[in-house]
């Protein structure tokens, strides 16, 4: 990663060279203006110090000098001999050419002389370390119970290092990793006060939550065989860790109260969740231990084979009405995977996963997780063939749109033209799912669900198999013609 030369954000204020050009022209101004223009003129402009004009280059250092603590500067990230913002003690090559256990000792014991925006910190530090595990990862796995004992921030710059490094590398030895992270999810982690390194402001927070995190996304890319090789003798100690995350507190209910907190979707933001990114966990466990065992039909009725996974998922369910809607998410973003490996299963427990929803309830989360991320197949089709028809009488009213979610609406509609596209639906025949919604939703849904089918066409005409093309190019033109028949610009105002 290489310093920005330009930041965009100057655009804010205007050209940075004529605030300067008028500050030099020597504009009156009390001290409180002089130090808020000092302050701006060091978050600004720190970036670009060696593409400013002539005799402003060495202005930066003046200015930080002048300046009382200058908040923000930009974000705080590292890579390799590259340090940006955050400094380290030692350079990567310094802290490469000292044997492991010095590099211990030497994170154990280091703390920063003073509390100083531009001074080395322990974020700098994690920084070197990351990358360090990220070049040799094996002998850090293999001493990973040496790590133990040492601040949150080293122990998630491990695991990030580990997550990095691992893919296609073959692990001897597991029980290090195990220990080190059974000691991480061990400790105390309530909610306390955390004072930033770098701003050396206080929030509320959890010293551990990161690397709770970070080795529930290492556990689950492993699951899925995205990074080293996990066989299947380690099961009883994968469950145990998946156990320990999936009890973690975040979230809790009261994380989604407010509406104009929840920025994300419930799904991706179950991905940035601990205990969200461990139930997807679980349905990765399943996956790992069903293709580790060939004699286990992949089309199985149940989940018998894998009781541990039964049980969590089971208990989750019974504490449906107090589960946060980024766990709900986490349940109806796998059930076309439920219904490949546990159709029985599923269909006994389908009404808890996702109701069927009435005229006068908000969707489920489940259900709206599933039409906008999944792929749908005709096993999954037909066992929510009534969810379908359901959420399509359900099209005239007000959709669920904003910051926080799509219209749930569009999103449907959207659905049913993949499942028609790929020949499970058909929108001449009696009864279509496909030819049911767009004679109920509304005008401005069917537009957009329209406006998807015509950029989908336009996009990926040399991309998409012949036969789905085909039959997307026939949707599209009785779409056209449905909408109107005479073929004037009405159309083309419908679809603006």
């Amino acid at each position: 990663m290489t310093t920005p030369t330009t930041d965009s954000r100057f655009h804010e204020f205007g050209s940075p060279q004529r605030d300067i050009s008028a500050t030099v022209a020597g504009a009156a101004v009390s001290r409180a203006t002089r130090e808020t223009l000092t302050r701006w003129r060091v978050h600004r402009l720190v970036w670009v110090t060696d593409s400013l004009p002539h005799g402003l280059g060495t202005g930066p250092n003046r200015w930080a000098a002048a300046s009382s603590e200058p908040e923000n500067l930009g974000p705080r990230c590292w890579s390799g001999d590259v340090e940006v913002d955050v400094r380290s003690p030692l350079t990567a090559q310094a802290f490469h050419a000292m044997l492991l256990a010095e590099q211990v000792a030497y994170l154990r014991t280091w703390k920063p002389e003073k509390s100083n925006w531009d001074g080395p910190m322990r974020e700098g530090l994690a920084g070197i370390l990351q990358e360090e595990v990220k070049s040799q990862p094996l002998p850090f796995l293999e001493n990973a119970r040496q790590f133990t004992q040492l601040d949150p921030l080293y122990s998630t710059a491990l695991v990030r290092g580990f997550s990095e490094g691992l893919n296609g590398k073959t692990v001897s030895d597991w029980k290090p990793f195990w220990a080190f992270a059974n000691w991480v999810l061990a400790q105390p982690d309530p909610e306390t006060e955390i004072r930033d390194e770098f701003t050396g402001k206080t929030r509320l927070g959890r010293r551990w939550q990161s690397c709770r995190l970070d080795i529930a996304r290492f556990l689950d890319a492993t699951l899925d065989g995205k990074l080293a090789l996990l066989p299947l003798i380690e099961r009883a100690s994968v469950w145990q860790v998946i156990d320990a995350l999936r009890c973690d507190p975040s979230p809790v209910p009261a994380d989604e109260a407010r509406e104009d907190e929840c920025i994300m979707d419930p799904l991706p933001s179950s991905l940035n969740s601990v205990r969200g990114v461990a139930v997807n966990t679980v349905f990765s466990f399943i996956r790992w231990i069903r293709s580790h065992s060939p004699d286990v039909a992949r089309g199985g009725q149940n989940l018998d084979d894998v009781p541990e996974a039964r049980e969590a998922l089971e208990a989750c369910l019974n504490l449906q009405l107090a589960l946060p809607l980024t766990i709900r998410s986490a349940f109806g973003a796998n059930l076309t995977r439920l219904a490949y490996w546990a159709e029985a299963w599923l269909r006994d427990h389908l009404e808890q996963i996702c109701p069927v929803p009435s005229e006068k309830e908000q969707p489920n989360i489940a259900w709206e997780t599933f039409i906008r991320f999944c792929s749908v197949d005709s096993k999954t089709l037909a066992l929510l063939r009534e969810h379908y028809s359901a959420a399509i009488l359900r099209t005239s009213q007000p959709g669920l749109a904003g910051h926080r979610r799509q219209d749930a609406r569009v999103n449907l509609g959207k659905n049913l033209v993949m499942s028609y596209g790929h020949g499970m639906l058909d929108f001449e025949q009696p009864g279509d799912l496909l030819a049911a919604f767009f004679a109920h939703a509304p005008g401005s849904v069917r537009a957009e669900v329209m406006t998807f089918v015509g950029s989908s066409l336009a996009q990926s005409a040399g991309s998409i198999p012949p036969g789905i093309f085909a039959r997307l190019l026939k949707l599209w033109n009785w779409l056209v013609q449905r909408e109107n028949p005479a073929g004037g610009p009405g159309f083309q105002d419908r679809v603006a």
